[in-house]
């Protein structure tokens, strides 16, 4: 059985990466840091498809809370973009990504 690692290395290298305990560094907010990144921008599609199907699973927040903060080292919160929740943090980073695959 894959881990969420493994099944989700886009989602999980924005994570560790990007949205980690300094994320700020990145950029202010979730959007700043998808546009300041042309890393992150080339993989959109792949981020995309994968946050589309961890909110397709329908995983509570606390699961979702246990991959990206237990597994992952997140340090960003959904606070910080005013956002209620892990599946509205998710929305948004497919809201950010469509922005960049419909470039491609």
């Amino acid at each position: 059985m894959e881990t969420p690692e493994e099944k989700y290395k886009n989602l999980s290298y924005l994570f560790n990466c990007y949205l980690h305990q300094d994320w700020t560094i990145e950029g202010e907010n979730l959007s700043e840091v998808f546009d300041s990144s042309q890393a992150l921008q080339n993989l959109s599609g792949g981020i995309q498809r994968e946050a589309e199907t961890l909110l397709a699973e329908e995983y509570d927040n606390q699961f979702l809370d246990d991959i990206f903060f237990g597994q992952w080292g997140a340090g960003y919160e959904p606070e910080a973009d005013g956002l209620d929740d892990w599946q509205h943090v998710l929305k948004e980073i497919v809201r950010y990504c469509d922005r960049y695959t419909e470039v491609e």
